[in-house]
């Protein structure tokens, strides 16, 4: 009897467990007709890899075989990509807020019909939230050119009109189309000669040393203009190699202090210097800083040729994205200097802002260079330009606006100098270093 009544509770358990199963599918939010959060689907792995969510979809679409994908937090960011015949209604909604899961399309690409070169139905864009705003279709495109950092924008019938705004380097190549014929997209102030196309990149996807043909090095130890107490070293692996991440086919860059005495100098580092050089463009750095007392980590660019004066520094320009020092870990600092603002004056263009996981996530530092005006942002990859650090406008002559010649990319950690050992150097944190998932340059069709 009492086999016979545990039987019955389990099928009543499992009963009432399915009804609401399928209670709960029915509250999937369905953004774009094709992707979700707080959901999943069953079964069907066919492969992973570690990715940010925004990334999942595309991840899936360039994976033979691949259907519907779920992304988790697991193991810092994982796309699991799944076939099979399946619909949005075979998803089941989770607890996890942070989940997503998706349906891919198999339209093509050409049967998207775009309306006034900037907008059209029955597509989408994928990840980069930016902000989302209840609206009428007709009034997305202009909600999104007046909101700040919006660079395009999904329409969907969803809470009775929605408009939700994205940002980041996109262009219409980049939108899919849906099965839904009310949603709508579009970019905003779209045109040929103002679209991003990336023209250089490093992801350092290997085990090994750096890549010679992309990027030099600064050699020596001679303080380097600011007291440093660090030598950078030649390519050396114990201070600047490509490391895959455990279990992956992602690599990054380490660039790696250490305690040890070389040249009559205590400490040992790295200074890359991109090979690559270009006028105007935008660059893109994911990267995680190190903490630290006497670190001083740098993302910056500098001129490839003395064209102004006859004095290189300052007056032919620098450009610092980033830079961070170890004694205070969480402050992101960007700053230009020219020969009528620098720091030896004490009044060169900076700003700071804080960033509480610098240290603890990779981060996207992004530069912005155009003719008339430089801006520099730090973010993560559902919106790289999260929080603008500063913006530098064109005024007067080359003293104070030299950055119309080619400039160059540096990835380095310093060891003191004025900045980065005002507070003394911490003898016991060493090795400390900095890893960079991947540089990125592009520049305007």
């Amino acid at each position: 009897m009492i086999n016979i009544l545990s039987t019955w509770t389990l099928l009543g358990f499992i009963a009432v467990n399915i009804l609401f199963l399928d209670r709960v599918k029915c509250i999937i939010n369905w953004n774009g007709n094709n992707w979700a959060m707080s959901c999943d689907f069953r079964g069907n792995d066919l492969s992973n890899i570690r990715t940010s969510g925004e990334l999942c979809g595309e991840k899936c679409a360039q994976t033979q075989q691949c259907t519907h994908f779920t992304w988790t937090q697991y193991n810092g960011g994982t796309c699991w990509m799944k076939s099979g015949t399946i619909s949005k209604s075979d998803a089941f909604s989770t607890n996890d807020q942070t989940m997503v899961c998706g349906v891919i399309n198999s339209g093509q690409q050409d049967t998207i019909q775009w309306n006034g070169n900037n907008w059209a139905m029955s597509c989408d864009f994928r990840g980069n939230d930016l902000s989302n705003v209840r609206t009428s279709g007709e009034l997305c495109g202009e909600k999104c050119a007046q909101t700040q950092q919006c660079t395009h924008f999904t329409w969907t019938q969803y809470n009775g009109g929605t408009c939700w705004m994205k940002s980041g380097t996109i262009s219409k190549s980049d939108a899919f189309p849906t099965n839904d014929p009310t949603t709508m997209c579009g970019v905003v102030g779209a045109r040929d000669d103002t679209e991003w196309v990336r023209v250089w990149e490093d992801n350092f996807d290997w085990n090994g040393g750096v890549d010679p043909n992309k990027w030099d090095f600064d050699v020596g130890g001679n303080g380097w203009g600011n007291g440093e107490q660090q030598y950078y070293t030649n390519n050396r692996l114990e201070n600047a190699r490509c490391e895959l991440f455990p279990g992956s086919t992602n690599g990054r860059l380490i660039v790696e202090a250490r305690r040890e005495n070389m040249a009559n100098s205590q400490f040992t580092s790295a200074r890359l210097k991109s090979k690559g050089k270009w006028t105007y463009g935008r660059l893109q750095i994911r990267a995680k800083l190190p903490d630290g007392r006497g670190l001083w980590p740098a993302l910056w660019m500098l001129p490839e040729k003395q064209t102004y004066s006859n004095t290189y520094w300052p007056d032919n320009g620098e450009i610092d994205l980033m830079e961070q020092v170890g004694y205070d870990p969480l402050s992101i600092h960007a700053t230009v200097h020219t020969q009528a603002y620098n720091h030896m004056r004490g009044n060169q263009p900076t700003n700071t802002v804080t960033v509480n996981d610098a240290v603890s996530n990779f981060k996207i530092y992004t530069l912005d260079w155009n003719v008339d005006k430089i801006e520099m942002f730090v973010g993560d990859d559902a919106n790289p330009f999260a929080k603008s650090i500063l913006v530098w406008k064109k005024e007067g002559d080359w003293t104070q606006w030299p950055f119309d010649k080619p400039f160059f990319v540096l990835i380095n950690i310093a060891v003191g100098g004025s900045w980065g050992g005002a507070q003394g150097i911490d003898y016991n944190i060493f090795p400390r270093r900095m890893e960079v998932d991947w540089v990125h340059f592009y520049q305007r069709r």
